[in-house]
């Protein structure tokens, strides 16, 4: 009886579309969310956020940050520490208060130049497996995001070829976030550096969850990105 209850709850959900559930989960390092756009002066308030999506610690002495209009190598930044499994990394700043999100910098420092702002024409920002004093225009990046209108300055990503835009233009005070899965990049209204719904390991499936006797807590579909 218990076995026939079971496969009728299974139907059930499959038939109102409750399929099995995954986190958005990443399976390498990347770029996670930006603030380039403060209201007023942008100076000092802006940051960018990491997520490390392997299972195990990254040493970020190998690895950089290029941003620009041009080309990447239009502003290189050098990143060091580490960062652990699944955890979330900002750097920037220094400047931390409401109107930047109020952002804890685990590598706090003046971006210089600032970021691009963007607009009709795209700007890009890349995460390399590289020195920062070996980024050229050529250098292929790890992880990418082209934001605004037209990439007309034919900015690539991980491929080594031109690159889409991924996002518009975010107005002042808000940031670009990644989501993974067919979400991709979004424009945020409200920054949350530090934290988001990025993940390293799936939830279970549905099937699980019901068989589990915990079918209650079954109620979105998450999605995947492998990179």
């Amino acid at each position: 009886m218990k076995t026939i209850l079971a496969v009728v709850c299974i139907l059930f959900f499959v038939s109102v579309g409750i399929v099995p559930v995954e986190a958005a989960t990443v399976n390498t390092l990347v770029l996670s969310e930006i603030f380039y756009d403060r209201v007023g002066v942008d100076n000092q308030y802006e940051w960018i956020e990491l997520f490390n999506g392997t299972s195990g610690v990254i040493d970020l002495s190998g690895w950089s940050i290029g941003c620009g209009g041009d080309d990447y190598a239009d502003g290189t930044f050098q990143l060091n520490g580490t960062i652990d499994p699944a955890e979330y990394l900002v750097f920037g700043g220094p400047t931390s208060d409401p109107s930047n999100g109020n952002p804890i910098y685990s590598l706090a420092m003046d971006i210089n130049p600032d970021l691009q702002n963007s607009g009709a024409i795209a700007d890009g920002i890349a995460l390399f497996h590289n020195l920062a004093s070996s980024i050229t225009a050529t250098t292929v990046p790890i992880f990418s995001v082209i934001y605004g209108i037209t990439n007309s300055s034919n900015l690539i990503d991980h491929t080594g070829s031109v690159g889409t835009v991924n996002v518009g233009d975010a107005p002042a005070g808000q940031s670009i976030e990644f989501l993974a899965g067919d979400d991709g990049w979004i424009i945020n209204p409200s920054p949350n550096p530090g934290s988001g719904s990025l993940s390293t390991v799936p939830l279970p499936s549905a099937v699980f969850l019901l068989g589990s006797g915990l079918f209650g807590f079954v109620g979105f579909r998450r999605k995947v990105i492998k990179m």
